[in-house]
């Protein structure tokens, strides 16, 4: 059994780990338990269940366990740790350890892309929204997307942590998030284009936008990420976040890496594709 017993980041990163270990767990028939979870397992179907292992004392004994096997530098074939640095990667197909009878594992960068790949429809049968969340998708996308003949494009403005995420090296100011949008709808123009807004800050356009066809999301962010998956483009700056959602959606994603770069639509590239 795997246990993932630390939190490196928040949704979209948590996500991303639980997923590749899924994969690695249907593959080999491993079975993998998350309580760094805990948080977010209300939002999904299958994770939404009670247990005695989604909450936050079941994970915090976990996590200190976990510590003090690292501090003792316990391996063997029945009891062992994997923890990664948060640069330090690990390829799940390759890591012994996770072999043992019971590992913990802590870290960011443990992956396998071509397993994530293979079991891609069992990880997005898994993080299904929960009914009580698909029902206020559903009736989002009523209200303010009746039509089917608009080019719904998600812009993910993320703002708030960027500011010292890498030190700010993506942390964009609203202006120029609206230079990229108007960018954009020209790109599209002729797509009768609709930007769907979601954001970690409260923002308004205000006059910027009033010549453009502008929704903003709900503002919760399973809602937003889930928003975002039903959109016919992504555009935001790097993050898990907006990755998982053109992942889980099949959507397009153009990620914003420099400001000068002028868009062109075989810039958008879906995260993930086989």
């Amino acid at each position: 059994m795997i246990i993932i017993s630390n939190k490196p980041g928040q949704l979209g990163n948590l996500l991303f780990i639980y997923a590749h270990f899924l994969a690695f767990g249907i593959e080999t028939n491993v079975a993998v338990l998350n309580p760094s979870f805990y948080s977010y397992r209300a939002y999904f179907s299958i994770t939404s269940q009670p247990s005695i292992t989604g909450n936050k004392l079941f994970y915090t004994c976990c996590y200190f366990f976990a510590r003090i096997l690292v501090k003792l530098k316990v391996k063997n074939r029945f009891l062992n740790v994997m923890a990664l640095d948060w640069g330090e990667t690990a390829d799940l197909e390759d890591a012994v350890a996770l072999r043992s009878t019971l590992c913990f594992v802590q870290g960011w960068l443990f992956r396998s892309d071509r397993l994530f790949k293979k079991h891609s429809k069992e990880i997005k049968d898994f993080f299904a929204p929960a009914e009580i969340y698909k029902n206020k998708l559903t009736s989002f996308f009523n209200n303010h997307f009746p039509g089917n003949n608009e080019c719904i494009v998600g812009i993910h403005i993320r703002r708030g942590d960027y500011k010292t995420f890498e030190d700010g090296k993506y942390y964009y100011t609203v202006d120029e998030y609206i230079n990229v949008i108007k960018q954009v709808a020209v790109l599209f123009k002729s797509n009768n284009p609709h930007f769907l807004i979601c954001s970690n800050e409260t923002i308004d356009l205000g006059e910027a936008g009033k010549n453009l066809k502008i929704t903003y999301a709900p503002g919760h962010e399973l809602l937003d990420m889930y928003c975002l998956a039903h959109c016919s483009y992504i555009v935001g700056p790097p993050s898990t976040y907006s990755m998982w959602a053109s992942f889980y959606g099949t959507v397009p994603l153009y990620m914003i890496k420099d400001l000068a770069t002028k868009i062109s639509i075989n810039d958008f590239k879906q995260a993930f594709s086989n």
